[in-house]
């Protein structure tokens, strides 16, 4: 059952010193992500796993320097691949014949066209790789380890941190490890 691994979750907000999740476990949390849903069947994402020290401080610089991001043992940032999202783009034509599966690709290129806005696809590229996230950070909780997910971030320095080109857009950064706090009582508006 689900259901324990969602109650389980909480937002660490600072990990115990030298907890470094193995690279096993960044791999079970990849797959996590790798099988959300996405609008479209886009995958609009790409996980860059971060563990090495010295990329783990700049990534931390740009999260602000908060606790969680500071005494985090390593991240997964979800990358959105904004520029790919161009209906006539190579990557959208791939993944709507995947999705097609052999069929008629029309019908949702139509769909697409009518949706497509370059302005508005930075934000929404951002909103889907959410799907993921959520996927990665369930996962964490069910494996035991701790997560928090850091949206609060410089995205110039983000960028630069990880090497990544114009195309791609910062979304969420993850800070993993074991938490050094136990969950405080869970607050949430009656069903």
């Amino acid at each position: 059952m689900l259901l324990p691994a969602i109650e389980a979750r909480f937002a660490c907000r600072r990990f115990v010193s030298g907890e470094t999740p193995d690279a096993g476990l960044l791999a079970e949390l990849i797959e996590a992500g790798r099988l959300a849903p996405s609008a479209f069947g886009l995958e609009p994402w790409r996980f860059v796993p971060v563990v090495e020290p010295v990329q783990r401080a700049a990534v931390a610089r740009a999260c602000f320097d908060q606790p969680a991001a500071e005494t985090a043992g390593a991240f997964i940032v979800v990358i959105a691949l904004v520029d790919a999202l161009d209906p006539d783009s190579d990557y959208v034509r791939n993944r709507f014949e995947a999705e097609a599966r052999g069929g008629d690709t029309a019908p949702v290129y139509e769909a697409y066209r009518a949706f497509y806005r370059a302005e508005t696809m930075a934000s929404w590229a951002c909103g889907q790789c959410n799907f993921a996230v959520a996927h990665m950070l369930l996962q964490a909780a069910h494996t035991g380890w701790g997560s928090c997910p850091i949206g609060g971030f410089d995205a110039v320095r983000m960028s630069s941190a990880l090497a990544l080109s114009r195309a791609e857009v910062p979304a969420v950064a993850i800070a993993l490890g074991r938490c050094a706090h136990s969950a405080a009582e869970r607050l949430r508006k009656p069903i």
